[in-house]
C-alpha cells in the first residue's frame, strides 16, 4: 500500500502536517461486528470511512475515489485513489480486466499486456498491480470486495498479482475477490487476468 503524505497544516487527508511522512492503514470497509475487539466493532484505520477522506483531494472534495477528472463519469474507466496521495503523485487503476495477446493468460503475458496498456492519453507507464495494491481496494464489508462502486468488478475473476510467492519463486500470489482471499499458484497458471495501475503525477487538479 502506498501510504498518503498531505502537505497541509489543516490535518490533510494523509498526515498531520507539513512534517508528515506517512499514516495509518485504510480503515478495510468491514462495519458489522461479530464480537468484541474484532474488525467491525474497531474499525481501524484512517478516519470518517473506507470512502471518504480525512481531508479534500486537489478537486476539493473528500471523495477517495474518483475518476482523473475529478468526477464520477469514469469514461475512461480509470479510478483514482486519493488515499495514496502523497502530494505529488496518486495511485490510479484501470477498473476492467486485462487479457494477455495472444492468450494464454500465464504470469508473464498478463504482466505483458498490464505494461502494454494505453488509456485515453495515459499510453505508457502501466503495471500489473502487486499484492498490496490489490488489498488496498478491497472493500471487507462486501462478499466480493471489488463488487461497489465505482469499481464495480462483479465478475469473480482471480486476480494476478505481479508479486512472487517468497518461498516458492515459480508461484504468483493472486487475489480472489471473493471474500478477500490471497493464494498462491504456477506462474503458468492460465485461470487468472491482470488488473493494471498507474502512478499519476498530480500538478494542480491535472494528472499525467
Amino acid at each position: 500500500m502506498i501510504y498518503g503524505m498531505w502537505f497541509n497544516s489543516s490535518g490533510g487527508g494523509g498526515g498531520g502536517g507539513a512534517t508528515s511522512v506517512g499514516d495509518l492503514l485504510q480503515k478495510t470497509g468491514q462495519t458489522t461486528s461479530y464480537r468484541t475487539g474484532d474488525d467491525g466493532d474497531i474499525q481501524a484505520g484512517r478516519k470518517v470511512d473506507f470512502y471518504t477522506l480525512k481531508a479534500d483531494n486537489p478537486f476539493g472534495n473528500t471523495n477517495r475515489f474518483t475518476d482523473e477528472l475529478g468526477g464520477a463519469t469514469y469514461a475512461n474507466d480509470i479510478v483514482i485513489d486519493w488515499s495514496t496521495y502523497d502530494g505529488s503523485t496518486v495511485l490510479g487503476y484501470y477498473r476492467q480486466a486485462v487479457f494477455a495477446t495472444p492468450l494464454p493468460n500465464t504470469w508473464d503475458n498478463l504482466i505483458d499486456a498490464c505494461l502494454a496498456l494505453s488509456i485515453g492519453t495515459f499510453t505508457s507507464e502501466w503495471r500489473m498491480m502487486n499484492v498490496k495494491e490489490a488489498i488496498n481496494v478491497a472493500d471487507y464489508g462486501s462478499t466480493n470486495v471489488y463488487d461497489y462502486a465505482p469499481f464495480n468488478l462483479s465478475l469473480n475473476y482471480n486476480w494476478c498479482t505481479s508479486t512472487t510467492k517468497s518461498d516458492n519463486t515459480g508461484q504468483q500470489l493472486y487475489f480472489s475477490p471473493v471474500g478477500g482471499r490471497i493464494f498462491s499458484t504456477n506462474k503458468t497458471n492460465t485461470n487468472t487476468v491482470g488488473l493494471a495501475v498507474r502512478n499519476f503525477t498530480v500538478t494542480g487538479t491535472t494528472l499525467t
